[in-house]
């Protein structure tokens, strides 16, 4: 009977042994695919922003084909090791975590990417130009293989990139590289000899606008970080990068800069509000900006030759302008910084219950928020209706009719007037199911010289040049991938930069993201997609995607 008696409870033991053992193979497999798809990220990330922004390998001569064939071979190399990792990562890992509780879903952002993938799809199997399509226009590579690596590139890493090792610092190393070589390129220094010198291209990026595209993905880290970071050293190093970059904007060449600096700094003017402490640091990075710009200003005055100051925004930030910002706000830094001292004493000293008082100084100021948000409206508003109104009846505003800014014509913006209006006027020409979908991924060029009367009149407007895009990215979008295409790509980054400002009252590094993501779009609103900004901006996404999971994840825990 004894031996009866031990015989079930030695066998459901050996049981339990084996299944024991067996769930201990699977979390092991599991952790190792785990820990190979999180190098694999680290491993990209390093090639993409470390070797890709410098690699030029015949200096300036063919450097958008020659950067376009090392990501076309970086992104296939990638995408054979990392494709069959993650499925099998999916397959064997667990549904809960070790806690017991369900994994992470699916965000609005992804619903978002993942509708721009459909979109892609329908697009370049209804293009009838495919073979131009499945890589892009010579010269810019924007196809639907291109889109794919950029929605892979999200997908990778904001499932994957697990910020145990925090590579900001390491993205502003090499930014700050280049940035700096670009403001030595514009003072005619050129410590590298890149083949093709010239006033048209900085550091390994290239031709001005496409590295004013670079630059407004990456300026906006040290700039929002200096702000917003407790820890001292990045806030130096942040505080240095701010100078180099910053000044790089003044004198780079590309009025969107400003766009992309305007957009930033009214961000970081609004979040300044929430510490006293951030409207210090931001008042600082004004007095960055403009002290770049009159160093900058004093070499020119040393060696006049230097820098071609060509330009209205050039030579307004090489002015008196930025020196009396810089003295007012200098006069509000030391002004705030007294009357915070003189209020955190007041506020130790008085026995006021805690809940009545202000825990911050700028809190009182908060009208001051309202009121600039009010008058940015209010300027924009009347701006839109001169523009409006003289554009018309040219001339009926007097003396301010002169001005092109206020008359919407093909000359306006830097001839932005004209290709926005040739981009629209390709979409006319497109039927029902084109206008849906679009033509096909970077088709806007083949498509618009396709049309008799278009071509006519591109080859008047752009005698010495074809017109591959509208130097708008939703109007290009709306051409190329159609309504649901452009929709889906404004939604990509509309909810990204929603998301990403509501987490950050947990983590404030989701600021940089935000910033980023806003950065970037108002930019291209400007200017254009192209294979050094848009992978960077799909790698900032899904770096952000990554960092809003893990607040979630920590949250529940």
């Amino acid at each position: 009977m004894k031996s009866g008696e031990i015989e079930p409870k030695e066998q459901r033991q050996m049981r339990a042994d084996a299944i024991e053992s067996e769930v201990k193979k699977t979390w092991n497999l599991s952790d190792i695919l785990e820990i190979l798809c999180h190098t694999g990220v680290y491993i990209f990330l390093f090639f993409l922003v470390v070797i890709y922004s410098f690699y030029a390998p015949e200096g300036y001569i063919q450097i958008a084909t020659n950067k376009y064939q090392f990501f076309r071979k970086m992104c296939l190399i990638t995408a054979g090791i990392m494709i069959p990792l993650v499925t099998l990562n999916y397959i064997v890992s667990p549904a809960e975590d070790t806690s017991g509780k369900k994994k992470q879903g699916i965000s609005l952002t992804d619903l978002f990417v993942l509708l721009f993938a459909l979109v892609n799809i329908i697009s370049f199997f209804f293009s009838e130009y495919r073979e131009e399509a499945i890589w892009g226009t010579s010269g810019w590579y924007l196809g639907f293989a291109m889109q794919l690596f950029f929605i892979g590139i999200y997908i990778m890493i904001s499932r994957f990139y697990d910020w145990k090792i925090d590579v900001l610092p390491v993205f502003m190393g090499v930014t700050f590289v280049l940035f700096l070589w670009g403001i030595l390129n514009r003072f005619s220094v050129y410590p590298i000899d890149m083949h093709y010198d010239s006033e048209s291209f900085l550091s390994s990026i290239g031709n001005i606008n496409w590295f004013c595209g670079f630059w407004s993905v990456f300026f906006v880290v040290g700039a929002v970080l200096y702000v917003v970071t407790e820890k001292r050293s990045l806030r130096i190093f942040s505080g240095i990068y701010c100078v180099v970059a910053l000044g790089l904007a003044a004198v780079e060449g590309s009025d969107s800069a400003f766009i992309s600096m305007g957009v930033v700094f009214f961000l970081l003017f609004l979040l300044s509000f929430q510490k006293t402490e951030y409207m210090k640091r931001l008042l600082e990075e004004g007095m960055f900006y403009c002290g770049a710009c009159q160093v900058m200003r004093l070499i020119t005055v040393i060696a006049p030759e230097s820098l071609n100051r060509a330009g209205f925004t050039i030579e307004l930030m090489l002015g008196n302008l930025t020196l009396v910002v810089f003295i007012i706000l200098a006069i509000l830094r030391i002004s705030l910084e007294r009357a915070d001292k003189k209020y955190k004493k007041c506020t130790a000293d008085n026995a006021v219950r805690e809940e009545q008082t202000e825990t911050e100084l700028i809190h009182k100021w908060k009208w001051l928020k309202y009121t600039f948000i009010g008058l940015t409206i209010i300027v924009a508003v009347v701006y839109l209706i001169l523009l409006i109104i003289n554009t018309r009846t040219p001339g009926i505003l007097g003396p301010l009719s002169k001005y092109p800014v206020l008359l919407f014509d093909g000359h306006w913006g830097s001839n932005r007037g004209s290709t926005w209006r040739d981009g629209l006027l390709i979409y006319k020409t497109l039927s029902w199911r084109q206008r849906l979908f679009g033509v096909g991924q970077d088709c806007f060029s083949i498509y618009g010289y396709s049309i008799p009367e278009l071509e006519a009149r591109f080859r008047e407007e752009w005698p010495t040049s074809r017109l591959t895009n509208a130097h708008n990215e939703c109007i290009t979008y709306l051409v190329n991938l159609g309504i649901f295409g452009m929709l889906s790509f404004i939604g990509i980054f509309w909810s990204s930069f929603k998301r990403l400002i509501k987490k950050a009252a947990k983590e404030p590094i989701c600021y940089v993201f935000a910033a980023s993501v806003l950065s970037y779009f108002f930019h291209n609103q400007f200017s254009f997609s192209q294979v050094l900004n848009t992978p960077y901006i799909f790698m900032m996404l899904g770096m952000g995607e990554s960092l809003m999971r893990r607040v979630d994840l920590e949250s529940k825990t």
